[in-house]
């Protein structure tokens, strides 16, 4: 936990350090670290390769939205809204997970893979209450200054990585590992894995859910691209680069991938007139990355993190 603090406490000092004008892309990243831990939960501790995590992340946030912006006719407390995109992402989380999860390998992959595509598909059905693909705006600009989005998002990141870690740490997280490490030997010495399998799933897709509605919160206005694939990929890219089964490779190289995205490799197209999404340069270093360090840069400081924290 001594990372997760030393990181709050940076992300203070930039507050004061920072321009203006980078707070709202370096508190975006922020949020961004955020979800690329909360895949790691089930990916990473019970081996379950779940594509589909931006489902939970656009429910949890269209829920939020169309709450506190009374899309249905009435208005809910912010606090209602926040609470009721977490239950929700939640719940479904864990009625899927209960169905689902009975399934290994691709065949869960697949199934989670096809799950955002079919939530989006509601978005345009529904366009009167999810406002079809522009989205829509939730009304808080006034008051919303880029220093209290920053903090906010240092918050809700720093939250999400420290229940992360505090659940992995426990017995829970004891036994989500037995199962990745070899199910049918977790089965055979009384885990009941399909039970934590869907309990992994559930904390994962309430985080995303509660990330994506921080997300709308952060940025006033929500749409589709919450549930894309673009972003999924991008959270594949953070994740098995960063060292899938850590939490802190996800968190801090999904933080360092979307500083990059933004500044560098956007800038870098930009500079030479090129133009082609920013995308296909990360998704380049996602396969070569891949090839070259497939247990990611954590394992590579693995060492080093355990002395410290």
């Amino acid at each position: 936990m001594k990372l997760a603090f030393i990181y709050f406490l940076t992300g203070l000092l930039a507050y004061f350090i920072l321009p203006e004008a980078y707070l709202y892309t370096v508190g975006f990243a922020m949020l961004f670290a955020a979800l690329s831990a909360s895949w790691d939960l089930t990916v990473g501790y019970t081996g379950q390769v779940n594509l589909g995590h931006t489902t939970f992340v656009g429910l949890g946030a269209y829920i939020f939205a169309v709450l506190l912006a009374g899309r249905l006719g009435f208005e809910f407390n912010i606090y209602v809204a926040f609470l009721a995109a977490i239950l929700v992402s939640a719940s479904l989380g864990a009625a899927f997970g209960a169905i689902a999860l009975r399934l290994r390998g691709y065949y869960f992959a697949l199934i989670t893979a096809i799950l955002p595509l079919v939530f989006m598909q509601t978005v345009f059905i529904f366009s009167e209450v999810f406002g079809g693909e522009e989205g829509f705006s939730i009304g808080l600009e006034r008051g919303v200054t880029p220093e209290w989005r920053y903090l906010f998002a240092l918050l809700v990141s720093f939250a999400v990585l420290s229940i992360l870690l505090l659940i992995v740490r426990s017995r829970f997280g004891v036994r989500f590992m037995a199962i990745r490490d070899n199910e049918e030997l977790a089965e055979a010495i009384g885990i009941d894995t399909t039970k934590y399998k869907v309990l992994s799933f559930t904390i994962s897709s309430a985080m995303a859910g509660f990330v994506g509605a921080a997300i709308v919160l952060y940025r006033i206005t929500v749409s589709p691209d919450l549930y894309s694939v673009d972003l999924m990929l991008m959270i594949i890219l953070a994740s098995v680069v960063g060292g899938i089964g850590t939490i802190y490779g996800p968190f801090f190289f999904g933080l360092l991938v979307y500083l990059l995205k933004v500044f560098v490799v956007r800038e870098f197209l930009l500079s030479f007139g090129l133009r082609m999404s920013d995308e296909i340069i990360l998704y380049a270093i996602l396969i070569i990355a891949a090839i070259m360090m497939p247990n990611g840069i954590a394992a590579m400081f693995k060492r080093h993190i355990k002395r410290i924290d």
